[in-house]
C-alpha cells in the first residue's frame, strides 16, 4: 500500500482564540505558530473539524479563574477530528494519514485543558483518539467526540448503581422508560439514541416549543413521547414515579426526582453538582485552592439531594465524562461505528467569524442551539 501523501507543515496556522477573558462576541481567528510534536506519546493532527463545549466558553469567560490562569490569546476547543500528520516515537497504534477523532481531556480536569482543537493543527495524546469510521464525516465524528463517551459512562453508572455491569446487563432496560432532558441538545440527542438503539428502552424526552417539529427529522423513531417543557408541567405530564432512568443535562435535577420510580428508579446527571468522590477524581493531583472546603460543601449538597429523596430507594449520581478510560472510550466508539448513535449538529465555517460567535453564544447560554456546535476547518 502506498504511503499517504501529506502536505508540508506550514510554520503558522489559523486558530480560533479568546484574545482575553470575555464572551463569544470577542472571539477572533488569529495566526499562531504551528505546534511542534515533542511528546513521544502524542501525534500531530491536521484538524478537519472541532467541537465546542460549554466548558470551553466558561474557561474563556473567566469562570475558572480560581483554578486556571490561561495564557492569551487562548486557543479554543478540546475535541474534534482530523488526519494524523506525524507521530511520536512511542506511538504504535496510529500512523500518518490515519483519520481520527477524540477529546483532549482526562481526569483530573483542573486546570482545564486548552489544546486548541479549533486550529489548523493540534498536538494530541494518541490514547484519547479513535479511528474515524469510514462512513462518518469529519464533522459528524467531531460532534460525537464528547457526547459519545459521556453517554456510555452515564449508562455504565446507572447499571453500577443497580449492581450490574454494563457489558452483561443484557435486556435490563428493554421496554423500560428512560427520560431525557433536551432531546435535541448535544448530550440529550445521544442519550436518547443510546436508550432506544442500544438498550431498547421507551424514550420520553423534552424539547422547547420551537423545536417540537424538528425531533422526528433529527431522531427518526427514537422518541416515543415528546414533552414541550415550555408549555407543560413535565412531572404532571409524564407522571410521578413512572420513569426507570432519568438522564439529566439541565441544572434543575431536583425538580426531576419525582419522575423516578420510588422503588427502583435512578437519576444520572451531567449538569448538577458532582458527588464528593467524583469531584476528587475530577480534581486529581491538581492543587486546587480550598479543595477540601469545596468537597465538603459538595457533600452538604448531596445531603440535600438525599433529603429530597427520603422515603424512596431512588439512586442518583453525577457523571463527568472521562475519555482517559480507554476501555470506555473504545466501547463508546463501537456505538458510533455501528451507527447506533448519530450526530445531531450545527456546522459553521471557521472563516465565518460571525456565525462562529453566534453559535458559541448559544453554547454558552444553552439556548437556541441545535445539537453539537461543530467548527469546520477543512
Amino acid at each position: 500500500m502506498a504511503e499517504p501523501k501529506l502536505l508540508p507543515i506550514p510554520p503558522t496556522m489559523r486558530s480560533l482564540v479568546a484574545p482575553k477573558y470575555g464572551p463569544p462576541s470577542t472571539y477572533q481567528v488569529q495566526t499562531l505558530p504551528t505546534p511542534t510534536l515533542t511528546d513521544p506519546h502524542s501525534v500531530l493532527l491536521r484538524v478537519h473539524a472541532a467541537e465546542v463545549s460549554t466548558g470551553v466558553t466558561q474557561l474563556a469567560s473567566g469562570q475558572f479563574r480560581l483554578v486556571a490562569s490561561p495564557h492569551f490569546p487562548l486557543p479554543l476547543c478540546i475535541g474534534g477530528s482530523g488526519t494524523v500528520i506525524s507521530i511520536g516515537s512511542a506511538v504504535t497504534t496510529l500512523r500518518p494519514g490515519d483519520p481520527v477523532y477524540g477529546l483532549y481531556f482526562k481526569h483530573g480536569i483542573f486546570p482545564p485543558p486548552t489544546c486548541g482543537f479549533a486550529s489548523d493543527y493540534v498536538v494530541v495524546p494518541a490514547d484519547v483518539l479513535l479511528p474515524k469510521p469510514e462512513g462518518l464525516s469529519f464533522e459528524e465524528a467531531a460532534a460525537l467526540t464528547g457526547s459519545g463517551i459521556t453517554a456510555y459512562q452515564c449508562f455504565k453508572r446507572y447499571f453500577e448503581m443497580r449492581g450490574m455491569d454494563i457489558k452483561s446487563a443484557g435486556a435490563e432496560l428493554e421496554g423500560k422508560t428512560v427520560f431525557v432532558t433536551g432531546a435535541l441538545s448535544a448530550a440529550g440527542s445521544v442519550f436518547a439514541q443510546a436508550a432506544k438503539n442500544v438498550f431498547g428502552a421507551r424514550v420520553v424526552a423534552t424539547v422547547s416549543t420551537g423545536k417540537m417539529g424538528l425531533v422526528e427529522g433529527e431522531l427518526p423513531g427514537v422518541v416515543d413521547e415528546l414533552v414541550d417543557y415550555q408549555r407543560e408541567n413535565v412531572v404532571r405530564r409524564v407522571g410521578k414515579g413512572k420513569v426507570d432512568l432519568v438522564l439529566n443535562s439541565q441544572w434543575d435535577m431536583v425538580g426531576l426526582f419525582p419522575l423516578a420510580d420510588p422503588g427502583t428508579g435512578a437519576v444520572v446527571s451531567i449538569a448538577s453538582l458532582p458527588g464528593p468522590e467524583t469531584l476528587r477524581r475530577m480534581i486529581g493531583e491538581s492543587k486546587v485552592p480550598f479543595a477540601g472546603l469545596i468537597i465538603w460543601l459538595v457533600s452538604l449538597a448531596y445531603v440535600w439531594y438525599d433529603f429530597k429523596l427520603r422515603g424512596t430507594n431512588v439512586k442518583h449520581d453525577f457523571v463527568s465524562g472521562n475519555p482517559g478510560n480507554r476501555e470506555d472510550l473504545e466501547a463508546s466508539g463501537e456505538w458510533i461505528a455501528s451507527g447506533k448513535i448519530k450526530a445531531v449538529m450545527t456546522v459553521v465555517d471557521i472563516n465565518d467569524i460571525d456565525a462562529v460567535r453566534r453559535g458559541c453564544q448559544m453554547v454558552a447560554t444553552g439556548k437556541g442551539g441545535l445539537g453539537k456546535l461543530v467548527i469546520k476547518l477543512v
